[in-house]
């Protein structure tokens, strides 16, 4: 029996909902255009200091989405590329999907009873800062 796993969670609906918003935002609709999502998964670990304690997060699991908008100049060639579009988007998802569920190995135990035991961060990048969010990755992947 293969066990599936989902959230039920009216948050993280909004707040994808709210990250979907402000990547449409970025889009631009007079010309072409180039944003990026970022998805991290966290887990929340103890850090023991000489005289105190406290938590750190730590990512465990990173997915950055490059979105590559392209305007039509003609109805014909806008449903062409709306439809191209659709397709990638299905072939990417399907393919976080399958990749998710071949490696499994490095999701950390559940330790907590909340709806949600893993804390997740999602940022969206408009074109004009995806150099500097890739120095800051390059550096250490950014947590907000």
């Amino acid at each position: 029996m293969e066990r599936k796993v989902s959230v039920d969670d009216p948050s993280v609906s909004a707040t994808v909902d709210d990250k979907v918003d402000e990547l449409l935002q970025t889009i631009s609709t007079t010309a072409d255009s180039k944003s990026q999502i970022s998805l991290y998964f966290t887990e929340t670990k103890p850090r023991k200091a000489w005289f105190s304690k406290s938590e750190e997060e730590i990512c465990w699991e990173e997915w950055l989405i490059d979105i590559q908008s392209k305007i039509g100049k003609t109805e014909r060639e806008f449903n062409q590329l709306q439809a191209s579009a659709e397709d990638q988007a299905k072939q990417a998802i399907f393919h976080v999907i399958q990749a998710m569920d071949r490696n499994k190995d490095h999701i950390p135990l559940i330790a907590n009873s909340q709806t949600n035991p893993f804390p997740y961060h999602i940022s969206v990048t408009p074109a004009s800062g995806l150099w500097s969010s890739m120095i800051k990755r390059a550096i250490r992947p950014s947590i907000s």
